[in-house]
């Protein structure tokens, strides 16, 4: 991730990541920029924000999703889920003790969708009452009830991110696989005038659409449904017609590693934690994304918070590496070892071919990529129609 696509998604994101800061949780972040700034392994700061995957589990089956029909995919049909893949309340709870009045924000979702999650509006009343941001990310297309919506107003939520890839069903369904545009629409104004109704400030409500060839002519009309429904938000910017499957490293060549800079060329091993439903870390949800509920998968895990704790994973032998890494890439020619990291072969700090395992939708159309079958769902092409790994 260069510079520009760091700041440009900061900004994005700068309502969930930087709102209402105590002065705790602004300390932590000088703290971790000076570390940071000085290339340090071993940091006095918590991470500023930790993402926590409560569930792995989703409802739809998105293209781009390790949740997206495998079509003879490998990567996709080693993917394992179950429902009993969540964290307790209890679990959640430990980890907020441990990071409140220093981490800013927790953002409670990676791989699935946390409105799969029965105790989610808990979960954001303990991170809300601990004084963090809680941030959600969801595709919103849940059949839900006026009581469930009035819970989600209430639960301490700060900040609903709701995706949504077109304002007609035959274009939203193209990448939203089992998706219903029509639910998330009534879902979004609900929860827009339940919060009036409330008097609440809160959630903040932020509509992203995703933009491909076939929905560009319903962007304008989405923004202006954004303002009349009374979104603080409204981002658009393009889709990917890849999986995220095709981006693990094994599906490019990894040339060489960047040449050392004045900072470090990732922020993430710094100032961000990933922690997953079972307690695993790892330090980004950009890398190795497939392997981490594939079947006999390389994760490469950090450590787990449930074994030990935040503070000590955070500080532990792998995060020092990653620092290391990302404040010099060129160390892994010294260090040979450092290429069983998790972050070996990165994009953001090393020369890879992995452009050749992207189709972004402002270059490619979705017909370049994908085809409908016999059931009327998206089925992408083989591998010499589209050039991407099988």
């Amino acid at each position: 991730m260069n510079t520009r696509v760091m700041l440009e998604t900061t900004w994005r994101r700068r309502h969930w990541l930087f709102a209402r800061l105590r002065l705790g949780q602004l300390w932590n972040y000088a703290v971790g920029a000076v570390f940071f700034a000085f290339k340090r392994e071993r940091v006095a700061s918590l991470p500023g924000v930790v993402k926590i995957d409560i569930s792995p589990i989703c409802n739809l089956a998105c293209t781009v999703c390790v949740h997206a029909d495998p079509n003879g995919n490998p990567a996709l049909e080693r993917q394992r889920f179950a429902p009993g893949h969540r964290m307790s309340v209890e679990q959640f709870r430990r980890i907020i003790d441990q990071i409140k009045g220093r981490t800013a924000t927790v953002s409670l979702y990676t791989w699935g969708d946390p409105m799969t999650h029965p105790d989610l509006d808990e979960m954001c009343r303990i991170a809300s009452d601990a004084g963090l941001q809680v941030h959600a990310s969801t595709n919103f297309s849940f059949g839900f009830k006026e009581e469930r919506l009035r819970s989600i107003v209430t639960s301490g939520l700060t900040h609903l991110t709701v995706c949504v890839d077109g304002l007609s069903q035959e274009k939203y369904g193209r990448t939203r696989v089992g998706g219903r545009i029509d639910r998330v629409i009534h879902n979004l104004r609900r929860v827009a005038e339940i919060r009036r109704e409330l008097g609440r400030e809160f959630p903040k409500i932020e509509i992203q659409y995703i933009k491909y060839q076939h929905n560009l002519d319903e962007v304008e009309p989405a923004r202006r449904l954004a303002e009349e429904i009374g979104a603080e938000q409204f981002a658009d910017f393009w889709g990917a017609l890849h999986n995220y499957a095709d981006r693990e490293p094994e599906n490019y060549a990894t040339i060489a590693p960047r040449p050392n800079r004045a900072l470090p060329q990732c922020y993430w091993p710094h100032f961000s934690m990933v922690i997953k439903y079972n307690g695993d870390v790892i330090p980004c949800c950009e890398h190795r994304m497939a392997a981490q509920h594939m079947e006999g998968g390389d994760a490469r895990v950090f450590g787990n918070v449930f074994e030990s704790s935040v503070a000590e994973v955070w500080n532990g032998e792998e995060y020092r590496k990653a620092r290391r890494i990302v404040s010099n890439p060129e160390v892994v020619l010294a260090q040979p070892e450092l290429r069983k990291h998790f972050c070996d072969g990165c994009f953001v700090i090393f020369d890879t071919e992995i452009a050749k395992t992207a189709r972004w939708a402002n270059q490619h159309r979705w017909e370049d990529v994908f085809e409908m079958d016999a059931r009327g769902r998206p089925r992408r092409k083989a591998k010499e129609a589209t050039g991407l790994p099988a």
